[in-house]
């Protein structure tokens, strides 16, 4: 699904990330890639969004978040911080 229509307090995983050249590099040294989970943490007026990635937040204008695309991804799965802080808790 494309990220503006990404639901808010859901985490996600980006799939792809087709923006201009000129913006790409700049994304990427944000965190927005492929691959990197995120929280959609509040839907901006005009469209824009506000992400959680890695505890930094980053906003994404509507015409950018309309070429992102992300999955859901299910709860109890992929891993990540909360999955690391329980192994170490449960060791």
């Amino acid at each position: 699904m494309r990220l503006c229509d990404c639901p808010i307090q859901t985490r996600i995983e980006l799939t792809s990330v087709a923006l201009p050249e000129r913006s790409i590099l700049r994304m990427q040294e944000l965190g927005v890639r492929p691959g990197a989970h995120a929280v959609v943490t509040q839907h901006a007026g005009f469209g824009g969004l506000v992400l959680n990635i890695a505890g930094s937040r980053v906003a994404v204008d509507h015409r950018s978040a309309r070429l992102i695309d992300a999955d859901v991804i299910a709860a109890g799965s992929g891993g990540g911080v909360e999955a690391s802080a329980t192994a170490v808790a449960g060791r």
